[in-house]
């Protein structure tokens, strides 16, 4: 029977025959187009980025190394190229409110033709505006208004001398800059011992006219100011007449150029009437007599430039954008600062885009987990998919610090999708622990870690193998190289019949097999090139696997596979470091005696036992008492540990090996010991497929070939995991040479002929076992325990009182 489950080395590997793959070399194959095997995942992303209405946003996921990266942004691109693109926005200056900069937007590539097309009206401007105001009809207008208010000005004061020369009791005393009040006396100006010298009604009477004098004079002063007011504002609306006729003049080509931008036209109003306002400052007289600042002053013509942020081809399609690093700032933006005299300020020039501003109108990718990792990015984001609106914000002010001259922009309409490319636990954690992701990430795009390997996802591995090498400059490969790496791509995948879609692996084999070739002159890449990449990087990444080999070899860590044993036998576990993971034997020790405590595991009772193998060992006392205590009882105390093993162990596929040892110890039956184990069991002794088995037999081949291959070493796997058997070149011929052995089996009663030579046994209708079985063997041992335990509980147990 253990011929029979003996594996063949066929079965250990599945090869690929080159010549089915229809090429010499991949020089005659077309690129890659698309992405393997992964139809659902890109039918998930397209229904996502067509799909309209709020929160159709999308959650690549997959693992890393997958491809899904490239992949979703090479369908990306090819969906943007096919769109109109969107527009480019500028911030430019609010003339009502200077710290809300406004927003403008303006057709995709007209950004910067804006910013010039306003800078030189700027500078027209301020050449023209001066010989403006100059010209003989402004000066003439002015002229006449002021003339005019003089006119008004003099008639007041003509009439008011001749009120005070009717009067005789007040003279008006003129001196160049000034008017005064003198008291009189029938036209006379009084001196003062004079005035005292007069009657006392006569001193009122004139006392009365000066002050009713005097407020006909601040009244009159009053009017005279409120003239030379209407002087300068007649004189500034005539400047401002004449400004804004050179203004419209000049801002004309600009109305008729974007004359279809709603934004740039009320802009171009409002940047109209603010210099109209202003147009003392393009006055080069004027300017000129003010006095020199002692301290270097803010442009002020600076508020009339153009903030271009975004800017988009006018035929590049819609936006992809990855953004690699999506801090708080690289999303939203931020606002430039700088200090001035000691103080930080900043304006509407200091304003930068941010990645979702780029992307707008487009596509946003990021990495999910980075974002995660970034303070205030995830809900900055969350914020402005909610709100469907963009600004730059201070992470500063976001956290309720106070911050000095902090600008308001006018939030910008956000519309684009945003594409979360990140791992499967990642997805999962937020839809659990956050509830509006579900509401703002409705797609799940799911990538596959792998592929069913039929012919035509092999020839699609020999299209991406033949789209790799041109862009690593590496030459052509041919057939059989090509084989050898979609072999690889199954080990990779842990499994005969799948490839792994982790192109990330595939393309750095691509690479090496390219360097190693190039290396020996080679013309194109052969087979010979991509084993030896695979033993070079072998070599890199496993001194871990070698120095436990050591070990084994300078026998610090026990291991004797030879010879038989009874309560003994070797399980098989995956040590994992980094990427890499070996396999690593381990001895199941068992020991059996008389008693009622049950089974223990020492690695429970001191917890070094994971959970899964806590399960996996309490199954093994359903198995026992399914198989031996039905029909009498069982009298069985017993012990099971892992020699030498230092760490928390986990997993149950250790537990077929345990029970194995345990039934040794209890029969006394010894286990050949060249013969590892590796399965779960269940309770009716099915065994079950566990994980690493190619590890596991290719990390106990190389330790029994460490201290030397007998023959009669090999490994008992289930059945279940023929699949996933992608064994080594080294390991399949010593199998098909007859120097080491891998077994197969369905039921846990399969092993015992490989491991003893001696059959499981089958129950009778009695509940007996042949002679001759291990299950005879353990019934027989149990009931001469229960008997013994019977006689000590009849000694221990005094006669009942008559």
């Amino acid at each position: 029977m253990a011929d029979e489950l003996a594996l063949r080395p066929e079965q250990l590997y599945r090869r690929t025959d080159p010549g089915t793959l229809g090429f010499a070399t991949t020089a005659e194959l077309p690129p890659l187009v698309g992405a393997i095997g992964q139809a659902e995942g890109m039918a998930a992303l397209e229904f996502g980025v067509t799909m309209r209405g709020g929160g159709y946003n999308i959650f690549v996921l997959g693992e890393s190394g997958s491809g899904r990266r490239s992949f979703v942004l090479e369908a990306l691109h090819r969906r943007a190229g096919q769109q109109a693109p969107p527009p480019d926005w500028c911030y430019v200056q609010s003339f009502t409110d200077s710290r809300r900069p406004r927003a403008v937007a303006v057709a995709a590539g007209r950004g910067d033709a804006l910013a010039r097309d306003v800078a030189l009206a700027i500078e027209d401007l301020r050449r023209l505006v001066p010989p403006a105001l100059e010209a003989d009809e402004a000066v003439g207008r002015r002229t006449a208004a002021a003339e005019a208010r003089e006119r008004q000005a003099g008639e007041l004061l003509d009439e008011f001398r001749a009120e005070l020369k009717d009067n005789g009791s007040v003279v008006l005393r003129e001196t160049e800059n000034d008017y005064g009040l003198i008291p009189a006396h029938e036209g006379q100006p009084l001196k003062p011992e004079t005035y005292l010298a007069l009657p006392e009604e006569v001193r009122e009477a004139i006392d009365a006219q000066v002050r009713e004098a005097r407020n006909r004079m601040l009244t009159i002063n009053r009017r005279m100011h409120d003239l030379q007011r209407e002087a300068r504002a007649a004189v500034a609306e005539i400047n401002r007449d004449a400004t804004a006729r050179t203004v419209q003049l000049q801002l004309a080509p600009l109305h008729a150029k974007y004359a279809g931008e709603r934004r740039v036209l009320a802009h171009l109003e409002a940047l109209a009437h603010d210099i109209e306002e202003h147009q003392e400052q393009f006055a080069t007289t004027e300017r000129e007599k003010q006095p020199a600042p002692l301290l270097p002053q803010e442009d002020f013509f600076k508020r009339y430039a153009v903030n271009v942020i975004v800017r988009n081809a006018p035929a590049g399609g819609a936006p992809v954008i990855e953004e690699r690093h999506p801090t708080y700032a690289a999303l939203v933006g931020h606002v430039a600062r700088q200090m001035q005299f000691g103080a930080v300020v900043t304006d509407f020039t200091g304003i930068t885009a941010g990645g979702l501003h780029r992307a707008n109108g487009g596509y946003l990718v990021l990495d999910a987990e980075d974002l995660l990792t970034r303070p205030l990015a995830w809900s900055a984001l969350k914020r402005v998919l909610r709100t469907r609106e963009v600004k730059p914000v201070e992470p500063s002010g976001e956290m309720g610090l106070v911050v000095t001259d902090m600008l308001d922009p006018e939030p910008i309409p956000a519309a684009l999708k945003v594409i979360l490319v990140g791992e499967p636990g990642t997805f999962y954690l937020l839809r659990a622990a956050d509830d509006e992701f579900r509401e703002l990430f409705k797609v799940k795009a799911d990538f596959r870690p792998d592929v069913e390997r039929t012919p035509e996802t092999e020839r699609a591995y020999a299209a991406f193998v033949a789209s790799a090498a041109p862009r690593e400059g590496a030459p052509p490969f041919d057939a059989a190289a090509v084989a050898c790496i979609i072999e690889e791509g199954s080990r990779i995948a842990a499994d005969q019949n799948k490839l792994t879609t982790r192109f990330g692996l595939i393309a750095d084999l691509v690479r090496e097999s390219s360097h190693w070739s190039l290396t020996q002159g080679r013309g194109q890449v052969t087979v010979a090139d991509v084993q030896h990449a695979l033993l070079e990087r072998d070599t890199r990444e496993r001194r871990p696997h070698r120095a436990l080999l050591e070990l084994i070899e300078r026998r610090i860590l026990a291991f004797a596979p030879s010879g038989e044993a009874a309560g003994q036998l070797y399980g098989i576990a995956v040590i994992t470091v980094g990427d890499e993971a070996f396999g690593r034997p381990m001895k199941v020790m068992a020991t059996a005696f008389v008693g009622q405590g049950g089974l223990s595991n020492l690695e429970r009772e001191v917890a070094m036992s994971g959970p899964i193998h806590t399960k996996g060992f309490l199954l093994l006392s359903g198995y026992v008492a399914r198989r031996f205590a039905r029909n009498r009882p069982l009298a069985l105390s017993a012990t099971i540990s892992f020699d030498q093993v230092y760490e928390e162990i986990e997993g149950d596929s250790a537990s077929a090996a345990e029970l194995f040892a345990l039934l040794s110890a209890v029969s006394d039956v010894p286990i050949r010991q060249g013969i590892a184990v590796t399965g779960a069991v269940n309770q009716v002794g099915t065994i079950l497929p566990v994980g690493g088995v190619t590890e596991k037999i290719e990390g106990f081949f190389a330790a029994c070939q460490r201290v030397g291959l007998t023959g009669e070493q090999g490994v008992i796997l289930p059945r279940r995991n023929l699949a996933n058997l992608v064994l080594r070149d080294e390991v399949r011929d010593a199998v098909a040479a007859g120097r080491f052995h891998v077994w197969a089996i369905d039921a846990f009663e399969d092993g015992w002929p490989i491991l003893t030579g001696l059959s499981a046994g089958e129950e009778d209708e009695y509940g007996e076992y042949p002679p001759g079985t291990i299950y005879r063997a353990v019934t027989d041992r149990m009931d001469s325990w229960a008997g013994m335990d019977g006689e000590e509980e009849s000694a221990e147990t005094p006669p009942a009182d008559n």
